[in-house]
């Protein structure tokens, strides 16, 4: 199979000729959302407050499985969450965000009675990381940040050693975002091994690999992967996901009413819910997110994770072709089994280059003025590549776009 499919035409994408490579901050709005919005007001509209006991099954539309707003976090991530994890049905749920998640997980208390050290990789995305640090900070937990090796990788021999009789939660990237470096599923099962040795747990970030690496969470063997389905998935904002190992017993301390036993006794004080995920869940769930997280992700599952992977694979290849001849610094893995869908290039004045190549309607982003990110995905095709880099190219030798000045629109590049 031709691993230069496009799959533009299920997503809307820019009127005007433009190339989008944005995919790992945003990915583009599939064209099934407005529907699946317009059921949501629909569902609002007509049946009130019943909508939290039974809607209409909008995103199986031939099956009879019972679908409210109650259980939507559930059943969504059963659907479709799990079967991308080759999870099994009942260890997936859809939170808020990846923060939320990680919050949860570090006001389980009980898991640092006896062990007093958390292990996280030092370019661990800052919603891991900095939850981490305010909760260790209220447990007087030691920290330890493992560095990245020179050329800015995760260093798995410090992983190794960092893991002591101490130990209770180890924290990893399956795709790192400061270099797109993708963890093997025998490395990480390896971590997850010696951690339970000790009777720690292993959790693994996978936002920059959800809906873009093939994952088999049984392989690697981690006790929980978070993510969420903002980016590659298109699922926009609001949709975050969690997968808990069966059998793993968590309880948060910032359960809320829709994680009780029984919310609607109304009790004066909270009782665990039998079913472990469901604890992870806070207030009132926010809706109308839900509508929309799985369009993406619907469509990836329906080609294939693989196939994404072997597409994203070729037209990073062809791009690291182009890059190969300019005056540029690949800061992500040359190896296909190592290179996550995010390519990254260091340059001077890489802002400069983003906001140019923006006004020609190439669309990247940037970072700390000297790194320019991009990421091919299955709206792209090998044409925009060379176009991209032809025109990169020429840039850089013209050096027009140092002579333009500019002003941020906003925060987000």
């Amino acid at each position: 199979m031709n691993p230069f499919l496009s799959l533009k035409h299920y997503y809307e994408v820019p009127k005007y000729p433009a190339i989008e490579l944005r995919a790992f901050t945003h990915g583009l709005m599939p064209r099934s959302v407005p529907a699946m919005m317009q059921r949501f007001t629909e569902d609002w509209q007509q049946q009130g407050v019943d909508a939290w006991n039974h809607i209409p099954n909008h995103w199986k539309s031939d099956s009879s499985e019972q679908v409210g707003w109650w259980n939507l976090p559930e059943y969504l991530a059963d659907a479709f969450i799990a079967p991308m994890l080759g999870a099994p049905a009942g260890a997936c749920i859809l939170l808020p965000n990846v923060h939320a998640a990680i919050t949860s997980l570090m006001t389980c208390d009980h898991l640092f009675r006896h062990r007093k050290t958390v292990v996280v990789s030092a370019d661990a995305f800052p919603s891991v990381l900095f939850p981490i640090q305010q909760w260790a900070a209220l447990y007087q937990l030691e920290i330890r940040l493992i560095p990245t090796d020179t050329d800015g990788f995760c260093d798995q021999d410090s992983v190794y050693a960092a893991i002591q009789a101490d130990t209770a939660l180890v924290f990893l990237s399956h795709v790192g975002f400061t270099t797109s470096e993708v963890l093997s599923h025998t490395f990480l099962r390896e971590v997850a091994k010696k951690i339970h040795q000790i009777g720690g747990l292993l959790v693994v970030d996978g936002y920059h690999a959800t809906g873009a690496i093939p994952t088999d969470i049984d392989g690697m063997e981690a006790d929980l992967y978070v993510g969420g389905l903002l980016k590659e998935a298109s699922g926009s904002t609001g949709n975050g996901y969690l997968y808990i190992r069966p059998g793993l017993d968590l309880k948060p301390r910032n359960a809320g009413w829709f994680a009780d036993a029984a919310p609607f006794s109304f009790n004066t004080s909270p009782a665990w819910h039998p079913t472990v995920r469901r604890r992870f869940m806070g207030g009132t769930t926010a809706i109308a997110p839900l509508y929309h997280a799985i369009e993406g992700l619907k469509i990836l599952l329906e080609v294939g994770i693989d196939l994404v992977r072997a597409h994203t694979l070729a037209l990073t290849a062809h791009a690291i072709d182009h890059i190969k001849a300019l005056p540029i610094t690949l800061r992500s893995p040359v190896e296909p089994e190592k290179r996550g869908p995010m390519l990254i290039l260091e340059m001077p004045h890489a802002d400069h280059m983003c906001h140019y190549l923006k006004k020609h309607h190439i669309f990247t982003d940037s970072r700390k003025g000297n790194l320019l990110r991009l990421a091919p995905f299955v709206w792209n095709n090998q044409t925009e590549i060379d176009q991209t880099f032809e025109f990169i190219g020429d840039t850089l030798k013209s050096k027009s776009y140092l002579h333009t000045s500019f002003q941020l629109e906003g925060p987000v590049t």
